[in-house]
């Protein structure tokens, strides 16, 4: 059930404490992946009962899912107890967060409670023609730096800019530039357009591009401006959002749909779609850069 890959996969005891599970709660581990939970104290399901959870055991107060899915089956839902909460690590610009979702009169709603990364399950709990492949490796060399200094970042506000973009843009995702100057541990996050190129930015503030880039670089630019600026840069735990239910595809999902920041967060900020609900997507609105210096060319090797 698990592509083997090489993830950022939180510790189990961060994962153990995200999940906020008490005495005498009834728990169900959805092991599509580890087993991070003891045996001995939770319900398991596996393979291909997973999609489908537990339906003679339920209700739980908990559902925990062990690796990377694109949403949240439908039979999970209905095995939740009033009050209880599902934690999956669910899909989001080539990551996977762990989401706290609950359900309410309107339907599921969700808050990230961690950012990380976990091995993608198969199968109907992520199909994939709901992907293109996070962990592409595209090739250089890099026609466009610019150096760091106009963002200041941190390992965690960097988190913090990874879950905006992804909330703001469908093209944002994990990608490798072949390019002896790329370094990922500096970080991973892509804009990747196809029609026109790549655009990386780090760590260190410090973006690259490959193809005919200038555009996609400029609104790379201009939306790290606008949650740098505008919104005054929000945490990942500041957003929510509800769901949309997805019978396309062979096992229905319910998916993120208008992620938005929380009351208490901002009021600036449009409610927007999360990522395609195909790959290539449909047309996003389009954002206006502002006025910038424009890039220079990388010299050549």
């Amino acid at each position: 059930m698990i592509k083997q890959q090489n993830t950022a996969c939180p510790a189990t005891d961060e994962f153990l404490a995200a999940v906020d599970i008490s005495a005498g709660q009834r728990v169900l581990q959805v092991a599509v992946g580890d087993r991070l939970l003891d045996p001995d104290e939770v319900t398991t399901v596996s393979g291909d009962a997973a999609y489908h959870g537990d339906p003679l055991g339920g209700p739980y107060d908990r559902i925990v899912v062990t690796a990377g899915v694109a949403g949240i089956s439908p039979h999970w839902l209905d095995q939740l107890a009033p009050g209880g909460v599902i934690y999956a690590p669910v899909a989001h610009g080539g990551m996977h967060p762990v989401l706290a979702v609950t359900k309410r009169a309107a339907g599921p709603h969700a808050r990230p409670v961690l950012w990380g990364d976990f091995p993608p399950a198969t199968g109907p709990l992520r199909p994939d023609a709901l992907f293109h492949d996070p962990h592409r490796v595209l090739r250089g060399p890099a026609t466009y730096r610019v150096p760091g200094g106009h963002l200041a970042l941190t390992e965690d506000n960097y988190q913090d800019l990874w879950f905006f973009l992804a909330a703001r843009d469908a093209r944002i995702t994990r990608a490798v530039l072949d390019d002896p100057d790329f370094d990922p541990d500096r970080g991973c996050l892509a804009k990747h357009e196809p029609s026109h190129g790549t655009a990386w930015i780090q760590t260190d503030g410090s973006i690259m591009a490959i193809g005919d880039s200038t555009t996609v670089l400029n609104l790379l630019l201009a939306q790290a401006t606008q949650w740098d600026k505008t919104l005054d840069r929000p945490q990942f735990t500041q957003w929510q959002c509800g769901f949309q239910l997805d019978e396309l595809v062979s096992h229905p999902l319910w998916l993120p749909h208008r992620w938005q920041l929380s009351p208490s967060a901002a009021t600036r900020f449009s409610p927007v779609e999360p990522r395609a609900r195909r790959w290539p997507s449909a047309t996003r609105p389009a954002v206006t850069s502002p006025p910038r210096p424009r890039p220079a060319a990388a010299p050549s090797r």
